[in-house]
């Protein structure tokens, strides 16, 4: 399964769950000695839907996302980023994507972080900044034209008169979904991982990002508002 096949898939099953943020997965470190983390640029994987309710990866729309992710990641001051890691070399960027995500699909897959090592090139790039701790993001989700969306629920209201108001389904008009995990080099583990996911809500929305990045941290580096 590629990456972008099980992004999208991702986004199908998440459509159909309700809005919320996972329980967070975390190794026997402490909050509170979590530090000086390196942060690898965000992975992002957008779909817009034009036509009917099959959408298509876009890589405009993925750049973006990336752009404004972290953006808004950079506005929380409690969460302890002290520089960043990313690697001129296009096939060492490339095996950095792939590590992120197959650390991100393992978490998510098994529902676990245990028996979860680090991945090779990230735990090298790790070693060499001579930093113990690195964040992993990943950005997913989907959004539709305004003519597709009004589309939709055009035929939606006229399935409802066909069928006398006893079907009506309202179309889903957008999702953000937002991985996230620390690596920890020294103990060759992943220190903690959690994910965000928003039914209705625009991937690209700084306001949407701001309120997930807010909900993934939450009780671990700061206490719930």
């Amino acid at each position: 399964m590629t990456r972008i096949k099980f992004f999208h898939l991702t986004v199908v099953v998440l459509i159909f769950s309700s809005c919320t943020t996972t329980k967070p997965l975390t190794s026997k470190v402490q909050p509170k000695d979590v530090s000086d983390i390196q942060n690898f640029e965000t992975l992002s994987f957008i779909t817009l839907i034009e036509g009917g309710n099959r959408g298509k990866f876009n890589d405009t729309l993925s750049r973006k996302s990336k752009e404004i992710f972290q953006e808004v990641l950079t506005t929380f001051k409690s969460l302890p980023l002290t520089g960043n890691i990313f690697s001129s070399d296009t096939i060492v960027q490339k095996r950095i994507e792939r590590e992120i995500e197959f650390l991100c699909v393992s978490a998510d897959r098994q529902r676990s972080i245990s028996g979860i090592n680090l991945t090779p090139v990230l735990d090298s790039l790790l070693e060499i900044s001579g930093k113990r701790f690195g964040l992993i993001t990943i950005t997913t989700g989907f959004t539709r034209t305004k003519r597709n969306y009004g589309g939709q629920v055009a035929k939606g209201a006229a399935m409802a008169i066909i069928t006398l108001g006893m079907f009506y389904q309202t179309p889903i008009k957008a999702n953000s979904t937002v991985y996230a995990m620390i690596l920890d080099s020294k103990d060759n583990n992943v220190a903690f991982y959690r994910k965000s996911f928003l039914q209705d809500k625009e991937p690209l929305d700084k306001s949407v990002l701001t309120k997930q990045i807010q909900k993934l941290f939450e009780d671990y580096f700061w206490t719930r508002k």
